[in-house]
């Protein structure tokens, strides 16, 4: 999804019309329409309006380029440094963590649950791509289509939890972005 879309995508879910993020976000409603539309990109002071005005974290909008083992090692590095991870595998006979075997959890129950739900979708379409040959390939297409989209649909309804999971926090909060 492109920054436009994810604008248009949650003021919907919300069920604000482009007029009341404007007045919400302090940015003329003419310019939502233009973010949405992909006809201008919202510069960051202005995406961080939007976020705030839609409850969301500006995170959601970024795309990070992630392709080296570098890049996967520091996100799973600065994840592990602000909230409570997980990291378990089995031993071989001399000690050593046997790679293969590598689990990562979180110690908070709701960011698993949500991940197995994202697993759930996965599994659906490598069903799908499993049993390719059971469908021709106008219907195979069709289906595909349909659970990639689905899947984006999930992950966006997934995102949309501003519970605070920080190291440390013990009991249910929510966090309020300010105006």
């Amino acid at each position: 999804m492109t920054t436009g879309e994810k604008i248009k995508y949650f003021r919907n879910m919300r069920g604000i019309s482009q007029e009341t993020l404007g007045q919400l976000s302090g940015i003329n409603s003419a310019t939502i329409k233009k973010y949405e539309y992909g006809i201008r990109n919202p510069k960051p002071d202005q995406l961080l309006k939007i976020a705030n005005a839609l409850g969301i974290s500006i995170n959601i909008f970024m795309d990070f380029d992630i392709e080296t083992v570098s890049d996967v090692l520091s996100l799973l590095f600065k994840l592990d440094d602000q909230i409570d991870m997980k990291f378990e595998a089995e031993k071989d006979k001399d000690g050593n963590f046997k790679p293969a075997t590598l689990r990562m959890s979180f110690k908070n129950p709701m960011i698993n649950k949500k991940i197995c739900t994202y697993m759930k979708a996965l599994e659906l379409r490598e069903n799908m791509i499993n049993s390719k040959d059971d469908y021709s390939e106008e219907e195979f297409n069709a289906s595909l289509q349909r659970i990639n989209e689905n899947i984006e649909e999930i992950k966006q309804h997934l995102l949309d939890d501003n519970m605070v999971v920080s190291k440390g926090t013990d009991k249910l909060t929510v966090k309020i972005f300010p105006n």
